[in-house]
């Protein structure tokens, strides 16, 4: 157990100081493509995304944006990419990474819920929303897989953050936070 627990450490160690080059943030923002088009796809059909102006001052978007870097994309990535996974795929075999993987995914899904009744009952009932749900599955997934490929947290911080920010400023998140509250 210690054995693993150093690994995880040394791999989120160096996961956070890699740089990916140009072809792996290429790769990535391939993979960031196709999870816009098909989280866009459901979202938009179910309602849960519409298209809205963002009702905040400079200061305010900026300072949003920054805490929105920190958390949820930062720390859940360390957390649910950083440390649950493993940097390099190749180091176990497939059937054991899938399981991993597949195991740190429902983690990370079922954790949205799970934070919402401990800290904000208020916007339980969205964050249990099947859709919601569907729609954080396919995130973790896309940061899982840019995960793989980079071997750096970078770029699922980048995926995580450009969805959250973009939901909450453009699709209808800030309303339906405010409204859930």
């Amino acid at each position: 157990m210690r054995s693993l627990a150093i690994r995880r450490w040394n791999d989120l160690r160096e996961a956070l100081t890699t740089a990916p080059d140009s072809r792996t943030w290429f790769a990535c923002a391939l993979v960031y493509a196709a999870f816009l088009l098909a989280a866009g796809s459901i979202g938009l059909a179910s309602g849960l995304l519409h298209p809205t102006t963002p009702h905040l001052s400079m200061r305010d978007a900026l300072v949003a944006g920054v805490l929105l870097l920190i958390q949820p994309a930062l720390i859940e990535e360390i957390v649910f990419r950083g440390l649950l996974l493993p940097r390099d795929a190749q180091t176990m075999p497939r059937h054991r990474l899938a399981a991993v993987a597949a195991t740190a995914l429902a983690v990370y899904v079922a954790s949205h819920p799970v934070n919402a009744w401990l800290f904000r009952p208020a916007v339980l009932g969205l964050f249990a929303s099947p859709v919601y749900l569907v729609l954080a599955a396919l995130l973790g997934l896309a940061c899982t897989i840019a995960y793989f490929i980079s071997r750096s947290i970078w770029p699922p911080v980048v995926i995580h953050w450009l969805t959250v920010v973009t939901w909450i400023w453009f699709l209808g998140g800030q309303e339906l936070l405010r409204r859930s509250a």
